[in-house]
């Protein structure tokens, strides 16, 4: 190589190192090359142009960039288990809604308190003898329902077969103990609503001047409170 060549490429070397030294110096900052450098790493840079997304393959589109091209909001997804929640019912705001009900169709259902006593009890069960509907003597919201829609979730009492619930057991029983002390029935309490107990109501309703029903109601039960209130006593 001639003495002049190894000048011009030394001449060559130092521009080029010149140039490359005033890019980085000068018009790349110390700053920004460490934006650039940490976006890199993150798969973006500082408004060059990249993006932390990853490209669109053909054909396909994202739906949430769709949905904030239409202005729609794309709800969240939501995980887990959904914990059903738990059913509190008031059994006091229960029974003062049927006894409510009961007297606004005319049946003798005591005091609208909320109490589930003999009176409410044989209220109950004059409405479910009239609906021919099982005897249980129990506030429930089935029974509601029918009071109030006439519902058919509760299944018709097939007469002479379905015995009644044990809180309608307990309640013939105090009749039944009550038309004992008074002299209505000789026979022990048997917690049944047998003839002897129905002719046994039909003729304390005609000797109080009631309405002459054979079942049990709450106006029977309020009657035998004030003759043989001792008798219903045992029971509660």
């Amino acid at each position: 190589m001639t003495p002049f060549a190894v000048r011009l490429t030394l001449l060559t070397f130092a521009v080029l190192s010149g140039a490359m030294a005033t890019n980085i110096f000068v018009f790349q900052p110390p700053g920004r090359q460490i934006a650039g450098i940490d976006a890199a790493r993150q798969g973006t840079s500082v408004g060059d142009g990249w993006s932390s997304q990853p490209p669109a393959i053909s054909g396909l589109s994202r739906p949430d960039a769709a949905a904030g091209e239409r202005g729609a909001t794309v709800p969240p997804i939501e995980t887990g288990a959904v914990k059903p929640i738990p059913e509190t019912v008031d059994r006091s705001d229960l029974t003062r809604a049927i006894q409510r009900e009961l007297k606004a169709k005319g049946y003798e259902a005591g005091a609208v308190d909320g109490v589930i006593g003999l009176v409410t009890r044989g209220a109950i069960m004059a409405y479910e003898s009239d609906a021919g509907l099982p005897l249980t003597g129990e506030p429930r919201q089935a029974l509601l329902q029918h009071i109030v829609l006439g519902s058919a979730e509760l299944q018709a009492a097939d007469t002479g077969k379905s015995p009644p619930g044990p809180e309608a057991e307990a309640v013939i029983r105090a009749v039944q103990r009550a038309f004992r002390q008074l002299g209505y029935i000789s026979t022990l309490p048997d917690g049944r609503l047998n003839d002897q107990t129905r002719r046994a109501i039909r003729k304390f309703e005609v000797d109080r001047k009631m309405s002459e029903t054979g079942r049990i109601s709450g106006e029977l039960l309020a009657k035998l409170a004030t003759l043989a209130g001792d008798a219903l006593r045992a029971t509660q």
